[in-house]
């Protein structure tokens, strides 16, 4: 489905904190890493036999964090969907910069477009509404291909890129290519590489942020690491992804 990280959207860190922000953020961290633990517990140990005429449930839930003192919590992303054979919907979302007041929430649909040996492409479109007491009321439109690549068993690669279109005067063009990557396989469950992110809005030049990527699959879903560079520092994030049948 969708791994998203609205680079431009991210706050920018003033070193000069006060202890109850880094208290706040070390809050926020372990809240965001216990309900991850326990919901993937959860879907794994009391999950009902499957029955393959339900859909394809999809859960993903993305956090990223600065790698420099005093660590804060870059942003947040929850998603669910549903894919129904070759369609996929509903698929709604949340989105902040690490603070509620400036959030993003997100509604798409869309489907299988084509499947091949080597290439399979995926196409949604999402609307997206800002909200919080921070935000500017932004409307946008986002077209979201994605291209999964396979060129041997164990290489493979993704290509997300995709822009934005507003929808009212607040809001502002942009173009963001969220992943490009390739993965190898060096073990069954374990995959490991590096990709490329970037934005581009209005007015702002690109932003580079490079990145290695090392994916582990279990039962309990895929737990996928980014170590990338972002302006100012860097960040690691953590992408997980439960794919079930049923609801």
């Amino acid at each position: 489905m969708r791994g998203v990280f609205f680079a431009r959207r991210q706050h920018t860190i003033d070193k000069d904190f006060t202890r109850d922000r880094v208290v706040e953020e070390l809050s926020m961290r372990s809240c965001v890493f216990g309900v991850l633990f326990l919901f993937a517990c959860l879907q794994t140990s009391f999950a009902e036999p499957a029955d393959p005429h339900q859909p394809l449930s999809i859960y993903i839930v993305h956090t990223g964090e600065q790698l420099q003192a005093p660590h804060v919590v870059t942003y947040r992303m929850i998603e669910y969907a549903q894919m129904r054979g070759r369609w996929i919907y509903p698929d709604v979302g949340y989105y902040d910069g690490g603070h509620a007041n400036d959030a993003l929430w997100f509604a798409g649909a869309g489907g299988e477009i084509y499947r091949g040996e080597h290439v399979t492409w995926t196409q949604e479109v999402y609307v997206a509404q800002e909200a919080g007491s921070a935000a500017h009321n932004q409307r946008s439109l986002w077209i979201w291909p994605v291209l999964d690549l396979r060129f041997t068993p164990r290489l493979t690669g993704q290509a997300v890129a995709y822009p934005t279109l507003p929808l009212d005067r607040s809001a502002q063009w942009g173009f963001d290519v969220d992943r490009v990557k390739l993965e190898y396989a060096l073990r069954p469950h374990f995959h490991a590489g590096a990709g490329y992110n970037s934005s581009k809005c209005a007015g702002n030049p690109w932003q580079n942020k490079p990145f290695f990527t090392s994916t582990v699959t279990n039962r309990t879903g895929a737990w996928e690491f980014w170590m990338q560079r972002i302006p100012g520092g860097a960040q690691v994030q953590l992408r997980y992804q439960l794919v079930r049948r049923g609801y």
